[in-house]
């Protein structure tokens, strides 16, 4: 959750800011104690969104919650190989579906 706070955070600098709505999902997001999850009702573009945030992360240092996201949710980022396009102008259609998620769930 720290790294899409930052994500959100950075918004007005970011060449592709966090899609409409995502920023709003994760001031009221809530932590469920009892499974340490946090609970996010996203949209396919604000996912899309966040995997990219992640992906922002991973760039800067630290891959833990984009791998995580991954391979808990089954969304991953890839960047277009086009210079300086973000994930709406990526060549394949974002975020990259790997399958179910651990959960057993075919839904992220």
């Amino acid at each position: 959750m720290a790294a899409l706070r930052v994500f959100i955070g950075l918004a007005d600098r970011l060449r592709v800011p966090p899609a409409d709505g995502l920023a709003e999902q994760v001031r009221t997001a809530s932590c469920d104690h009892g499974i340490k999850r946090w609970q996010l009702y996203l949209t396919q573009e604000q996912i899309t969104s966040a995997a990219y945030g992640f992906w922002l992360h991973r760039i800067t240092g630290s891959a833990a919650e984009a791998n995580r996201f991954g391979r808990e949710y089954g969304v991953v980022y890839n960047p277009s190989p086009t210079p300086g396009a973000g994930p709406s102008a990526a060549a394949d259609p974002m975020p990259t579906e790997l399958g179910p998620s651990r959960r057993g769930d075919s839904t992220a």
